[in-house]
């Protein structure tokens, strides 16, 4: 499975209704898309910035996507913008009964030193002991090859339920809406 990103800066006095609308309307064409594992539609308000987040099965159906009429719609709308990819270690559910609003990600380095068994064997273990908490949704561990980062994605019921990031690095959104297979 193959994780992407883009992140769309928004113009100082942009107004979230206008995000949130879109969002409605585009939604039901990435519930149920074939290829498709998962997407988070996200927003950070306090950072004003759009950061849709996405699962494909593999890299030919996320290629497929960026060059398909679905991403010429954003491109159309918001210009193109870097899209970060990692490949998935992990990626498991926890709690899918409950609506998810608020969203971690991290990105951390994989230190140079450490084994990379070491370095996977771990990060399940982690995610596992995550599992636990009822107030997560879903929780994915992937890495960029080229930088050597492992990234943590997570889904919670609220802010307040949200585990505390492991990284300094990491950034919170509000989750405006979930496309998976099963909607």
């Amino acid at each position: 499975m193959l994780a992407m990103q883009y992140s769309i800066p928004l113009p100082p006095n942009h107004d979230a209704a206008l995000i949130r609308r879109r969002v409605e309307a585009r939604s039901t064409l990435f519930d149920g898309h074939s290829g498709l594992v998962h997407k988070s539609f996200l927003y950070n308000q306090k950072e004003n910035f759009y950061a849709p987040f996405y699962v494909w099965r593999d890299v030919i159906q996320a290629r497929d996507f960026l060059l398909d009429d679905l991403f010429k719609g954003v491109i159309d709308t918001f210009s193109r913008h870097r899209v970060r990819s990692w490949f998935v270690l992990h990626m498991a559910y926890g709690n899918r009964s409950l609506k998810a609003t608020h969203a971690l990600r991290e990105i951390d380095v994989v230190p140079p030193d450490l084994r990379l068994e070491a370095f996977v064997t771990s990060e399940k273990a982690a995610q596992q002991e995550m599992l636990a908490d009822p107030n997560l949704y879903l929780h994915l561990t992937a890495f960029d090859a080229d930088r050597w980062e492992v990234l943590r994605f997570s889904l919670w019921k609220d802010k307040g339920s949200a585990a505390r990031p492991v990284s300094d690095a990491y950034l919170t959104y509000d989750v405006l809406h979930v496309s998976e297979p099963s909607c």
